[in-house]
C-alpha cells in the first residue's frame, strides 16, 4: 500500500512518460530454478556439491567435475505430471498436464596429467539441462462477494500516470468509445490511458457516475457475482554449460562453468464475470494472450576440498554470479461483453528489456563410508529482493526494481541426498529439499493507469518441499538410473487485485472492506526420470 500512496511524488520527477509491462511476478518466474538433470542427480535431491562425480553438478557446484577419471556421456528423459488443485471459498478446481521431455546430455572429457604432479587431472564438460519447465494448466471459479475486475479497471480510469486523481474527460471517454475499429492503439491518447481501461470503456463494463467536489466526472465498475478463470503455461528455460575443472593433488578439486539460457514460455488465460451495471446484468470474458523469449549468460565458480588426506569428508563452496537475460515480450488480449454485444482486441504489444537475477551461494558437504555410502548436504542462498529489471537500453526500471525489492525476499535453499550401493552393480538413493517462499505476505500485482498489461492475475508462491528416490545399475561400462520426484508447493492466487476501489476525490486506492480471499492453490508435479550413460 505504501507504494501506491506514494507513486504521486514518486513519478512527478518524471520528464518522460513511460509504458511500463514487467512487474516483479515476471521477474520471479526467470529467477526460481527446478531440481532437475540426470536421475542420479534427482535421485540424490541434488545434494552432490561437494561429493561431485556426476554431470548434472556442473550446474551447482562446477568443481564437482574434477573428480571425474574417467569419461562420460549421459542422456536424460523424463515424464512429467503435474496437478493443480484450486480452493476459492471451498469451490475447488483440478486440471492435470502430463509431458514427456528431453531434460539432460552430456558429455565430460576426463584428462590424466599423472600421479605425480600436483595437478592430477583437467576435465572439460559440456551439458545440456532443463532449468525450469513451465508446463501448468488451472482452473478456479466461485462467488465474487460484490467485487469486480472492473473495480481496477474503474480506478486506472480515475487516475493519470502521475498517480493524481485525474478521472479521463468526458470527451476522452466518448473517443475511445466510439473507436471500435481498434484505431484507438495507434492514436496518441493510448500513452495516457491504459489498455484495460480502453477495452472495459469499449465493452461498457464502467462508466462515469456522478460528479466530485470540482465537478469531474469519475467512473465506476460493477458488481461481480461469479468468476471462472482458466490458464495454461507452457514452455521452460534450457541451461547449456560449458565447464573447465581440476583436480589437485586429490584433495583440492576447482571449478569454472560458463552457463548459456534459452527462454520460451508461453500464457493463455480466460477470465469471464457475471455482474450487474447500471441495472443491467452483463457478462464478459477477457482472454489474454502472453509470451517471453530470449536468451541469457551466466558464470559459477567452486571448489572442493577434502581437508583430512586419509578421510574421505570433504566441503565444497561455489558462487554463481547473476544471470544476465534479454528478453521480449509479446502481449495481447480479446474482450467480448454482453453490453452493445461488444468484441474487441488490442494490438499485440511488444516489449524489449532485461533482467539480472541475484548473486547465489552455495555451501555443501559430502562423505563416502567405503565404497558403498554416500551422504550429501548443501544450503544455498539468493536474494531474489536483488533482482534488477532495465529498459534495453540498459537504464534500471526504478518503480519495478523498487516493488522487486519490497515484494520479493532472500530464497534459502536445503538438500539432503544419500546413496547406498546394496551390491556393487546395483544403488539406491533418496533425497529431500526444502526452499523458502520468494514472496513476502501481502504482495501484489500493480498495473499503471497508462500499462499496456491487461492481465491481472497474480500467484505468490509459497513454500517448496521435493522428496526423491532412485535406483542405478551398472553393467561393464554401461549404466542406467531412474529417479521419481514428488514436488509438494502451495500458492495463493488472485484473479485481480481487490485493493482498487474508488471515492470520488481520493487520489490514490486504498483496502476496501473484506479483501477478496486468496484461492488457495495446491502444486503437486510427479516426474519419472531415466539416465542412459556410457563410461570410457
Amino acid at each position: 500500500m505504501k507504494r501506491k500512496m506514494m507513486m504521486s511524488a514518486l513519478m512527478l520527477g518524471m520528464t518522460t512518460i513511460l509504458v511500463h509491462a514487467q512487474t516483479q511476478y515476471d521477474a520471479e518466474r526467470f529467477t526460481a530454478s527446478d531440481l532437475n538433470g540426470t536421475a542420479r542427480f534427482v535421485g540424490m535431491g541434488g545434494a552432490m556439491g561437494a561429493l561431485g562425480g556426476d554431470i548434472s553438478t556442473m550446474g551447482t557446484n562446477p568443481a564437482g567435475i574434477g573428480l571425474f577419471r574417467r569419461n562420460d556421456v549421459s542422456a536424460t528423459l523424463s515424464l512429467t505430471d503435474t496437478k493443480v488443485e484450486t480452493d476459492f471459498q471451498s469451490v475447488k478446481g483440478k486440471d492435470n498436464r502430463s509431458r514427456l521431455s528431453f531434460d539432460q546430455a552430456g558429455i565430460v572429457i576426463s584428462n590424466k596429467f599423472g600421479n605425480e604432479t600436483s595437478l592430477r587431472y583437467v576435465n572439460f564438460g559440456v551439458n545440456y539441462r532443463k532449468q525450469r519447465n513451465f508446463n501448468k494448466s488451472m482452473t478456479m471459479f466461485g462467488d465474487l462477494l460484490g467485487m469486480s475486475l472492473t473495480d481496477q479497471v474503474a480506478w486506472m480510469a480515475n487516475t493519470d500516470v502521475y498517480g493524481r486523481f485525474m478521472p479521463i474527460s468526458i470527451a476522452d471517454y466518448e473517443q475511445i468509445y466510439n473507436e471500435l475499429d481498434g484505431d484507438y492503439y495507434s492514436s496518441q491518447l493510448w500513452e495516457d490511458v491504459s489498455w484495460l481501461t480502453v477495452l472495459g470503456m469499449q465493452g461498457g463494463l464502467i462508466g462515469p457516475e456522478g460528479v466530485d467536489g470540482n465537478g469531474d466526472f469519475y467512473y465506476i465498475g460493477m458488481p461481480g457475482y461469479e468468476v471462472q478463470y482458466e490458464s495454461r503455461e507452457k514452455g521452460g528455460v534450457n541451461a547449456f554449460d560449458f565447464n573447465l575443472s581440476a583436480n589437485i593433488n586429490e584433495q583440492v578439486y576447482l571449478g569454472m562453468t560458463v552457463g548459456f539460457h534459452d527462454v520460451n514460455y508461453d500464457r493463455s488465460s480466460y477470465y469471464s464475470e457475471v455482474g450487474e451495471f447500471m441495472g443491467d446484468e452483463t457478462f464478459y470474458q477477457l482472454e489474454n494472450s502472453f509470451k517471453t523469449e530470449g536468451t541469457g549468460v551466466d558464470a559459477k565458480f567452486g571448489i572442493i576440498v577434502r581437508p583430512i588426506e586419509e578421510s574421505a569428508f570433504r566441503f565444497g563452496l561455489a558462487v554463481h554470479t547473476p544471470t544476465y537475460y534479454k528478453l521480449s515480450d509479446r502481449h495481447s488480449a480479446k474482450l467480448t461483453s454482453s453490453l452493445d454485444d461488444y468484441w474487441g482486441r488490442t494490438d499485440v504489444a511488444e516489449i524489449d528489456y532485461e533482467l539480472q537475477t541475484p548473486w547465489k551461494f552455495n555451501f555443501s558437504l559430502g562423505h563416502t563410508i567405503g565404497t558403498s555410502v554416500a551422504l550429501g548436504a548443501e544450503y544455498e542462498y539468493a536474494d531474489y529482493s536483488s533482482v534488477k529489471l532495465r529498459y534495453d537500453d540498459g537504464v534500471d526500471m526504478e518503480e519495478e526494481n523498487d516493488w522487486i525489492s519490497e515484494d520479493l525476499k532472500g530464497v534459502h535453499t536445503f538438500r539432503l541426498g544419500v546413496e547406498a550401493k546394496l551390491i556393487p552393480e546395483f544403488s539406491v538413493r533418496a533425497g529431500y529439499n526444502y526452499s523458502t517462499a520468494a514472496f513476502e505476505k501481502g504482495a501484489y500485482k500493480w498495473l499503471y493507469p497508462n500499462d499496456t498489461r491487461t492481465d491481472t492475475e497474480y500467484e505468490n508462491m509459497l513454500a517448496r518441499n521435493v522428496f526423491t528416490v532412485g535406483l542405478g545399475y551398472r553393467i561393464g561400462q554401461f549404466y542406467i538410473d531412474a529417479a521419481y520426484q514428488y514436488t509438494h508447493q502451495k500458492s495463493e492466487f488472485y484473479p485481480f487485485d481487490s485493493q482498487y476501489s474508488w471515492d470520488a476525490g481520493v487520489d490514490y486506492p486504498f483496502t476496501a472492506d473484506g479483501l477478496l480471499p486468496a484461492t488457495e492453490v495446491k502444486n503437486e508435479r510427479n516426474q519419472f526420470m531415466m539416465t542412459l550413460g556410457y563410461r570410457f
